[in-house]
């Protein structure tokens, strides 16, 4: 494991040449003892940089190649070939071409065009963060479904990775509970983020774990709530189809009963099949379904079952 000589021993290193003075690391204008030592870790480790020798101007917006770069230096990403890619519209003699080449090579979700004049956004970060995170190996994570309120707002393509990071407890949400996807983020965040990410990392290294896997992995699926489609079967009968994300492929989707109303109702009785809590699956969100018949006529509605 790459990342295997362990966070521990990088802040020990932080701490004793901070002790009885100034970090031989530190930037002028992080006055934060805590964001300090997360940018001295990075620093030591050749992860992160000023943009002089004395400055790391930690409140502006990070920009994609930045970004880029320091997701490939965090996981030590290789352009094996030393070629620029054909299918990123970049010049070769830019500064970020090599870092590009690597993370395209290793599998990342890197734009056809990368600009340096173009801010990352919090949503293109976390999906390039995970997929780093990914390259490393697999890992177990307690898989709950958190409620974003702007969730509407996040891709397809990130939902996956948004909770999948939450759950690892490498970002979190504002204090109104929103992620903002579309918000760039500053250089800061993209530190505290990728220090989160190692620190993970070191301590689950090579897909083991130093702590006992999820003893709850239905936590918080109060938030999973199917979607219900019918469609017609014939003059007599309709098909009621539930479907509904779930944190990983463990887990499943069932219909109990259905209780027909004498208002037309037809309630759908649904519950959740729990994954193995021995087995891990990959962390990615899937969509689950269960499908029933009720007379025409009726209009379905889910409900989880025991209410």
């Amino acid at each position: 494991m790459k990342h295997k000589k362990g966070l521990v021993a990088t802040l020990a290193l932080c701490v004793s040449l901070t002790a009885g003075g100034a970090s031989v690391f530190a930037f002028s204008d992080i006055k934060d003892d805590s964001q300090k030592a997360v940018v001295d870790s990075l620093k030591s480790k050749g992860i992160v940089n000023g943009v002089t020798a004395d400055l790391f101007r930690p409140n502006i917006a990070l920009s994609e190649p930045q970004g880029i770069q320091m997701i490939v230096s965090a996981f030590g990403l290789k352009n094996e070939n030393g070629e620029s890619s054909t299918q990123n519209k970049i010049s070769p003699n830019t500064w970020y071409a090599d870092a590009v080449q690597a993370a395209t090579q290793n599998g990342l979700s890197i734009p056809v065009e990368v600009d340096s004049k173009n801010k990352m956004t919090r949503e293109q970060f976390v999906i390039l963060l995970h997929e780093g995170i990914n390259t490393t190996g697999t890992y177990p994570v307690t898989m709950k479904y958190n409620d974003i309120k702007d969730e509407n707002k996040i891709g397809k393509d990130a939902k996956s990775a948004v909770q999948n990071l939450l759950n690892m407890n490498i970002i979190e949400l504002d204090k109104e509970g929103n992620f903002r996807p579309d918000q760039s983020l500053t250089r800061m965040e993209a530190a505290s983020m990728i220090f989160n990410a190692l620190e993970f990392v070191d301590r689950h290294g090579n897909g083991g774990s130093s702590e006992p896997a999820p003893t709850n992995p239905g936590e918080g699926q109060q938030a999973i709530v199917p979607e219900v489609t019918t469609t017609k079967v014939d003059d007599k009968t309709s098909k009621v189809t539930l479907t509904a994300e779930m944190p990983h492929p463990g887990y499943g989707l069932k219909i109990d009963d259905v209780e027909l109303e004498k208002d037309g109702r037809a309630i759908v009785k649904y519950s959740i099949i729990q994954p193995d809590p021995d087995m891990m699956y990959p962390m990615v969100i899937t969509k689950a379904t269960a499908e029933t018949e009720i007379p025409a006529g009726y209009t379905a509605e889910a409900q989880p079952a025991g209410k």
